[in-house]
């Protein structure tokens, strides 16, 4: 386990606090998961050490969340006086010998189910077998994010797993002094505390006003400027929008389900740098491929499609576990087969998002949207602004980590879904990037073409590697994968690209086949 000292604020940002209580409705949740493949079957009782251990040493794991009974002051993180580590650690058995899609049905079904708003936001089960050559246990983390974004979550993995597979021992830290605190006592506060918020904000107000004044009179023409550089941020940002949803992706439903992919790093990273782009200019190529080829095969081509996208607002060295982002969008040119000119379009939308509007639309309306009426809430997420999928690329951990004697074979992250179609995250770990998708069923009715169109949108992005040109969808070859659990069937796939069914369709894991890449620094963006 990592000695560094990972930072956290025991106030909720407006922002957190709205993500918190949105958590409460079904159509948004905010739950992160982490579904972590393991070789062996950890000790349960060494597990339970590291985790408690664990909990003593990152704040988050033994906080929850207490807010005023009235917005005058910031929610905040207690030390919980009634932790149970029995509730938050949790041991379950797959029926029969099970498959990673027996595994990740079971995820979903967790995932979906609420956080226990009175506890601190997270939970972890230890499942046993899981009957895949690589991997013979898993262990599901579920939390809220409310505690962390991706990256913090990179580095709350610092502090949880360890390098080796024994490693030394170390002594228990001390239990955190637990925190009382009620919403009364927290209102009573802020109300002794009103009045001189109240002076001091009107002083605070008062000289921005004089600054901005001052500054007009002694410099009119910077004055303008910023005028208008404010008012061009907020043309920006009602243009944001750049395509119509799609059709097909209109419904949102409950019933959710997961995917998962798998290739190694540096197939990705020399797809992208033969181009002349990043790796997450690749990774979203990928995506925008799955989407053309699925909306093609259900006679419903599309031009572009809406994308969000988190960007990592942490400066260099900052190690905030809480939530650091901002979000951008644009446009995926999903009509485009050609996967290095898509490349090459992403990588102009991305730098022009990057450099478009200054002014965060959550930082802007958070402080409302956050003590809105519960069922106003659930419908203010992303999905409300026209936005159909999200995608997010987290750089992970280069080396091998552990968790009580076993080895990490799989780290596949979920995101939520906050009223989008669709979450794509990826993250790198060990030499290889696995992608988590999290979709909504009644948005994407038909789940074998969406999957395996997802193995066939991202063959054609390892393809770039090889031939250094663009390939039509069609006629791009998909390297050979595992066979299949089941059956083969007799008819050819519906899906141009995909040969056989994906990994995230009923079989075993999809393998992609090694390919040679220059080796390179893991987390390139």
């Amino acid at each position: 386990m990592s000695e560094m000292t990972v930072q956290f604020d025991d106030r909720l940002s407006a922002f957190d606090y709205m993500m918190f209580r949105a958590d409460m409705d079904a159509h948004s949740r905010t739950s992160l998961m982490f579904i972590e493949t393991l070789d062996e079957v950890p000790d349960f009782a060494m597990l339970r050490e590291q985790i408690d251990r664990a909990s003593r040493v990152v704040p988050r794991l033994r906080q929850r969340v207490v807010a005023p009974l009235l917005p005058l002051a910031p929610a905040r993180w207690v030390f919980d006086p009634d932790f149970s580590l029995g509730y938050h650690l949790r041991h379950m058995v797959l029926p029969g010998p099970g498959s990673l899609r027996d595994l990740l049905d079971l995820a979903e079904v967790l995932h979906a189910t609420p956080l226990d708003p009175g506890r601190p936001l997270w939970e972890a089960t230890l499942v046993e077998g899981l009957d895949e050559p690589d991997a013979k246990a898993a262990l599901l983390w579920k939390l809220s994010h409310t505690v962390t974004d991706g990256v913090g979550g990179m580095l709350l993995d610092q502090m949880i797993h360890q390098d080796s597979r024994e490693p030394s021992p170390e002594p228990m830290p001390p239990v955190p002094v637990p925190q009382d605190v009620t919403p009364l006592e927290l209102t009573q506060s802020a109300v002794r505390g009103l009045p001189q918020r109240l002076v001091l904000g009107s002083l605070s107000r008062a000289a921005g006003i004089a600054r901005r004044a001052g500054s007009a009179v002694t410099d009119p023409r910077g004055a303008v400027g910023f005028a208008a550089r404010t008012i061009d941020d907020l043309r920006k940002l009602a243009d944001s929008a750049a395509a119509e949803p799609s059709p097909l992706l209109r419904r949102r439903g409950l019933d959710h389900r997961f995917s998962t992919l798998d290739f190694p790093l540096a197939d990705i990273r020399a797809a992208a740098k033969s181009h002349g782009c990043s790796v997450n200019d690749a990774f979203l190529a990928g995506i925008a491929g799955a989407m053309r080829i699925y909306h093609e095969h259900l006679g419903v081509p599309i031009d572009s499609l809406n994308l969000a996208m988190p960007v990592n607002a942490r400066a260099g060295g900052d190690a905030t576990a809480g939530n650091q982002w901002s979000a951008i969008t644009m446009g995926l040119p999903v009509s485009e087969s050609d996967v290095v000119k898509r490349m090459l379009a992403i990588r102009k939308s991305v730098l022009h998002a990057r450099s478009g509007s200054s002014i965060d639309p959550t930082a802007l309306l958070a402080p409302v949207l956050s003590w809105l009426p519960q069922q106003l809430l659930a419908g203010a997420g992303t999905g409300s602004l026209g936005i159909d999928v999200q995608a997010s690329n987290v750089p992970g951990k280069v080396t091998e980590r552990y968790i009580a004697g076993a080895r990490i074979t799989r780290s596949v992250p979920i995101g939520p879904l906050p009223g989008v179609a669709m979450m794509a995250t990826m993250v790198s770990f060990a030499g290889r990037c696995f992608v988590g998708v999290n979709y909504d069923t009644a948005s994407f009715s038909d789940s074998e073409t969406l999957e395996q169109a997802l193995a066939a949108g991202f063959d054609e992005v390892l393809a770039a590697a090889r031939t250094g040109e663009a390939k039509d969808s069609a006629a791009t070859a998909v390297p050979p994968r595992k066979p299949s659990a089941e059956p083969a069937a007799a008819a050819a796939s519906p899906v141009p690209g995909a040969a056989s069914k994906p990994t995230t369709s009923k079989t075993t894991a999809r393998k992609s086949a090694a390919r040679k890449a220059p080796a390179a620094k893991d987390g390139d963006k």
